[in-house]
C-alpha cells in the first residue's frame, strides 16, 4: 500500500508555508512551552484538518541536526493527528537542546504539552477545538 492509502501522507494543503500565516500564528496564537519546544496555536476559524509549521534555526543544531528535528516533528504530525486540533495552524519552534533527543523524547514532549494544553487547569477539559481559542481581552 502506497503512504497516501493509509492516510499518513504530509500533503502541501497541511502545511504552514506561508510567512505571513507563520507571522500570524506567532503573533495572536496560543503558546505551549515545553523544555526543548515552543507550540503556537491558533484558530484559523476556517473547517479543516491542522496545519503544522516547523521553525528549527540555527541556535538547534547544524543542518543534520535540524533537519532530523523537522523530519521527526513531521512524523509525529503525520502518526499522531488527533492530538493537533482541527481548524488549527501548529508552529513548532525548536529550542536549542531539540536535536540531542532521540525521537521517542521529541513524539513524548510535543504529545504531553499538547495534552497540558487541552486538559491543564487553565483550559477546558475537552477536546473541542474551542480548549485551544485564546481567551478575549479584557478591555
Amino acid at each position: 500500500m502506497s503512504e497516501g492509502a493509509l492516510g499518513y501522507g504530509f500533503p502541501k494543503t497541511d502545511r504552514v508555508t506561508r510567512r505571513v500565516d507563520f507571522l500570524t500564528a506567532q503573533k495572536r496564537g496560543r503558546r505551549v512551552h515545553s523544555q526543548h519546544f515552543v507550540i503556537v496555536l491558533f484558530d484559523r476559524g476556517v473547517e479543516g484538518p491542522a496545519r503544522l509549521g516547523l521553525v528549527t534555526s540555527r541556535k538547534v543544531a547544524n543542518a543534520v541536526g535540524r533537519n532530523r528535528v523537522r523530519r521527526v516533528l513531521r512524523e509525529v504530525f503525520r502518526l499522531h493527528r488527533e492530538s493537533f486540533p482541527p481548524r488549527f495552524d501548529v508552529v513548532v519552534i525548536a529550542r536549542e537542546g531539540a536535536a540531542g533527543l532521540d525521537s521517542d523524547a521529541m513524539r513524548a514532549e510535543i504529545l504531553a504539552a499538547l495534552a497540558r494544553r487541552k486538559g491543564g487547569p487553565a483550559a477546558a477539559r475537552s477536546t473541542s477545538p474551542e480548549a485551544f481559542v485564546k481567551a478575549p481581552m479584557k478591555p
